[in-house]
């Protein structure tokens, strides 16, 4: 693999470059916020030849524009840039399938997990366990080394599943106490489960080790690598002297939020003894960028992290980085079944035209979630949102016709959101590539693969690398 890194790096730099020229000419679509779309005028924005494509297509044929692949069967008659953006998009961003195999994971009798898994999966909801099964099946093909380091454990599901179930050594680092608390707790009983039916876990000579809880916060905007090793040291009873594998390590994260995957890419390349990365990341709105630092203060950004990226100041807005977030697959069901529910999206587009007449500081504020729009009308949802935000919508203008204009154009806010969704995917790839081109700028061996259903988990993508 090696001799493919510089190709990898030109190739990833190439299809960067591409991608941002893209983001650069439709940034007022990127950058809109859906809530600002009547008192911005957010469908004026779109270009003459969209407006009068989407003014006519119903909202059934919107799925194919959330789909990059090619479809023989489809009908509709896109504008050109339309068709072209979704050729760019085909070759340009990452893809979110899983790979169509028939390959199953290996399941070794003997594992612990897939005899027992119904243990592990007691009160872990779906979603949650789709991601742990697959993620730990993945780390059991690591190889190199047994021991795993978790930082941000939460309440231990991932090491429970890690230690018990596989077989790994695990140590979590987590700074909410109550957590590590509750972690421990529910280690001693799944363990006490385990051993009714797995007597010979107790054995000594096999025995698993539990999962080392620890109640820390890890400075990651000044790392100490020789401290994090000594820390690891002494929480797995390691002595400094012993045979140089034995402190090996993997880091892992499973949806670190923020710049907590950037810190802990950056942990992974200062650890000598840190072997490999294996992070699932999410919420790349929170990510700190170049122009969010203050005060002139010498911190370590999480975007972008890559020198390309830096030299050439790429920069992409919260906006952005926000959209990137969403669940694409599930909004592309959402459209091709009962779409009417999507009417929320005027709702609250509707009402915001309202409150930053009233209340100009009260723009993008956040209102009562959980509203179905098909359940309630605009009089009573703008009644439920605002409630503790002190304000009341004035009967006059829930009624106006203007508001009621603005209501009868509920299709298009859903075209307007659709479009921008589009681009969703391709500011994820640009977030993904410049991390994939930073590791790999570091020397390493690294790669992003497909790991969770994207139906299931939508940010599911693994970003492994090696040392």
């Amino acid at each position: 693999m090696d001799g493919n890194i510089p190709r990898l790096q030109a190739e990833l730099q190439q299809k960067i470059l591409e991608s941002r020229t893209i983001v650069d000419l439709y940034r007022p679509i990127i950058d809109a916020y859906i809530v600002d779309f009547f008192h911005l005028n957010h469908w004026n924005s779109l270009p003459p030849s969209w407006i009068r494509c989407f003014s006519t297509i119903p909202i059934e044929h919107l799925p194919a524009l959330l789909s990059f692949e090619n479809r023989n069967t489809e009908t509709t008659v896109w504008p050109l840039t339309v068709l072209t953006l979704r050729s760019l998009f085909r070759r340009l961003v990452h893809t979110r399938s899983e790979p169509k195999t028939t390959e199953k994971h290996p399941t070794d009798p003997n594992c612990v997990y897939y005899k027992q898994s119904s243990l592990f999966h007691k009160s872990v909801k779906l979603k949650k366990r789709h991601e742990i099964e697959q993620f730990a099946t993945n780390c059991s093909r690591e190889n190199n080394c047994r021991t795993l380091v978790d930082i941000g454990s939460g309440q231990g599901n991932l090491a429970r599943t890690l230690a018990y179930g596989f077989g790994f050594r695990v140590c979590c680092l987590e700074q909410n106490e109550s957590f590590v608390q509750a972690a421990r707790q529910k280690d001693a009983e799944l363990w006490r489960r385990l051993v009714k039916l797995e007597p010979k876990l107790q054995n000594t000579t096999t025995a698993t080790p539990h999962p080392v809880h620890l109640h820390e916060k890890v400075n990651l905007d000044h790392i100490d690598p020789n401290a994090f090793e000594q820390l690891l040291r002494d929480a797995l009873n390691i002595e400094k002297g012993q045979h140089s594998d034995a402190l090996q390590f993997g880091l892992i994260g499973l949806h670190p939020c923020g710049d907590l995957a950037p810190s802990l890419l950056r942990l992974f390349l200062a650890c000598h003894e840190c072997r490999f990365i294996k992070l699932v990341c999410c919420c790349y709105m929170k990510l700190s960028c170049e122009s969010s630092i203050s005060n002139g203060e010498p911190k370590e950004y999480g975007f972008p992290l890559s020198d390309f990226c830096r030299r050439t100041n790429l920069t992409l807005s919260y906006e952005a980085r926000e959209m990137a977030c969403h669940a694409i697959e599930q909004y592309r069901e959402r459209l091709s079944g009962d779409y009417h529910e999507l009417k929320i999206h005027a709702y609250r587009a509707a009402i915001e035209s309202i409150i930053v007449r009233l209340r100009p500081d009260l723009k993008h504020a956040g209102l009562k979630g959980g509203i179905r729009a098909t359940e309630v009308s605009f009089a009573e949802y703008c009644q439920r949102a605002v409630d503790g935000l002190g304000v009341t919508v004035p009967e006059s203008d829930v009624h106006s016709a203007a508001t009621q204009s603005r209501l009868s154009r509920w299709e298009e806010v859903v075209k307007f959101y659709t479009i921008r969704l589009m681009f969703a995917p391709l500011i994820e790839t640009i977030v993904l590539y410049d991390r994939w081109l930073f590791l790999l700028e570091q020397g390493t061996n690294a790669r992003i693969d497909v790991l969770f259903d994207p139906y299931l988990s939508p940010r599911n993508h693994v970003i492994t690398a090696y040392k």
